[in-house]
């Protein structure tokens, strides 16, 4: 660009003082035109490359979910339902996995709880069955009371043996014992039903899971989208901990569509502000100038991170230049922009508009070298 002003510069003074002779050159003429010229040129420059940002790095940006499945156990996958790179609709099925083991799974809870139903229906009965020998037990222990009780009033008006009495203090001991083994088996069959929910609960939870198993068979796609980079075949062997194992790409028109992400030098980031004109130069589409604005800033970089790694970090800075992330929404959000394309962005501040002609230029011929480069 220097180049560029120079030679303009030198072709008016050529125009003014030797082709059109307008003004007769002289010595201090050509002193002032010799220092004042360039430093008006360096000036505007440096004007130019501050006030008004340029970057060479812009890219398009395009969503992607890996597709990995949530089996608790490896699956076999037997039919694969989408072909790579042709549209399909959320909720749509992408591939299936072998359902015939988590179908057995499902069967094998259902019994499962079905027994611990009766379960607790068997524990309920025992209840009903320790409840009526509490009952018994509580009216024998009532009459071997009165009865020791009589027989030591007949022991004392000398109208009953001591063998009476004896007997009659045998069998009150014989019926506190039973009533205290009727309370205990009272309070273990209650605690057996209690027991017996808690497995109806954890079989219902373990039923609920395989009933989740067997629905994760069947991959949906996330969103509208398409499958790209389709490498799952029928046969192969998938579970959690294989990973992704397909990448989709969202269609998004209402939030991605028409939007550049330029990285820009920490010097002059902080003069861009939402809503600036940006101009962008794109290598898919050579010797136009797109135009948009700036949707935000992103404020944060990688090198301002800190993971939480339980180590010390041993050292933050390493020297290397930060770059912060600009997002730009162009202005014809139809254009065709694959992701992953790349372009060069500028981005008109407030300050001396006059300053982003140089940058004008720049980028208009980056534009047109997109032609050769």
């Amino acid at each position: 660009m220097s180049w560029i002003l120079g030679g303009i510069y030198c072709g008016i003074i050529w125009l003014v003082f030797a082709k059109l002779k307008l003004i007769r050159l002289s010595l201090p003429i050509a002193i002032v035109l010799a220092s004042a010229g360039p430093s008006m040129i360096i000036a505007l420059l440096f004007c130019a490359q501050y006030l008004h940002p340029f970057t060479p790095n812009a890219v398009v940006l395009e969503r992607v979910d890996p597709i990995s499945v949530q089996l608790t156990r490896p699956g076999r996958v037997t039919e694969v339902l989408v072909e790579p790179n042709v549209p399909v609709q959320e909720g749509d099925v992408l591939f299936k996995v072998d359902p015939i083991p988590y179908r057995n799974a499902v069967q094998q809870r259902e019994v499962a709880l079905a027994q611990a139903k009766q379960n607790v229906e068997l524990a309920q009965s025992s209840v009903v069955l320790a409840e009526a020998n509490q009952k018994r037990a509580t009216a024998d222990l009532d009459y071997a009371t009165k009865d020791r009780d009589r027989q030591a009033e007949l022991r004392e008006s000398n109208a009953a043996s001591q063998q009476e009495l004896e007997l009659a203090q045998t069998r009150y001991e014989q019926a506190s014992a039973a009533f205290s083994q009727s309370e205990e088996n009272l309070k273990q069959t209650v605690l057996s039903v209690e027991v017996a929910k808690a497995d109806v609960a954890a079989s219902e939870t373990a039923l609920d899971n395989a009933k989740y198993d067997l629905e994760q068979t069947s991959v949906l796609a996330p969103a509208n989208g398409y499958v790209t980079n389709l490498q799952l075949r029928e046969g192969l062997l998938v579970s959690a901990s294989s990973g992704p194992v397909m990448t989709f790409v969202r269609d998004e028109p209402e939030t991605g569509n028409g939007v550049v992400v330029a990285m820009f030098a920490e010097k002059n980031y902080l003069l861009i502000k939402p809503e600036q004109y940006a101009e962008i130069a794109m290598a898919g589409y050579p010797g136009q100038i797109l135009k948009g604005r700036v949707i935000n800033t992103i404020d944060v970089s990688g090198a301002g991170q800190l993971d939480a790694t339980g180590q010390l970090p041993t050292t933050v800075v390493d020297g290397t230049p930060t770059s912060f992330a600009v997002r730009i929404q162009l202005d014809d959000a139809s254009l065709r922009l694959p992701g992953g394309a790349r372009g060069q962005v500028a981005i008109y501040t407030d300050n001396m508009q006059i300053a982003g002609i140089p940058v004008m230029f720049l980028i208009r011929g980056k534009s047109w070298l997109n032609y050769l480069f």
